[in-house]
């Protein structure tokens, strides 16, 4: 199957999924991160907001932030890279032109990444090696090629693959987190 192809199927079937089970997905992926040795001590997390179709990110930062951890989430901006931004749940927010509801805040440059604990990324699917399959643009591709720090995408349990379709330049994942439990890229 073509990238273009598992794409496609892969959002047919997160549309197809009820709120409540995309509920308890997001549940489950942040009480497995939560407990993973890389948070433990995390001072700094970079995450993304979901989606509403992805696997939910708002159980996550709202755990990472009662244990004091700082969190940047991305910004896109208009030449396909992104920078980030300190999350704040208060701040407003700007609908970006791709549907992505942005924090207002001050940019921080791409070196924000340098202190964190964990790089969490959105994904489509991820495979066994640790290929990623986004949507297309690749702007994490972009924001990741010189980090060496920790990255996790967020799947669903059967968004978890074999093998994936994949390019020299996509930034492969150290570590996929499911409903089902966390799957570390040997």
């Amino acid at each position: 199957m073509s990238k273009d192809e598992l794409r496609g199927e892969l959002l047919r079937r997160r549309r197809d999924m009820t709120e409540a089970v995309r509920t308890e997905a997001a549940e489950a992926i942040a009480l497995h991160l939560l407990a993973a040795p890389v948070i433990s001590t995390a001072r700094r997390v970079a995450c993304y907001v979901s989606m509403a179709t992805e696997p939910g990110t708002a159980p996550l930062i709202a755990g990472l932030m009662a244990r004091g951890v700082e969190v940047v989430v991305p910004l896109s901006l208009a030449d396909g890279t992104l920078d980030w931004v300190t999350y704040d749940p208060a701040a407003p927010t700007t609908v970006t032109p791709l549907g992505i509801a942005e924090p207002d805040g001050e940019p921080l440059g791409a070196s924000a990444l340098d202190d964190c604990a964990l790089i969490v990324v959105p994904a489509l699917a991820v495979d066994h090696a640790g290929h990623r399959l986004g949507r297309g643009a690749g702007y994490y591709d972009r924001a990741l090629a010189e980090t060496t720090r920790p990255l996790c995408a967020l799947v669903f349990t059967h968004e978890l693959l074999e093998s994936v379709p994949h390019e020299p330049h996509d930034i492969p994942v150290s570590m996929a987190a499911t409903p089902n439990g966390l799957f570390r890229v040997p």
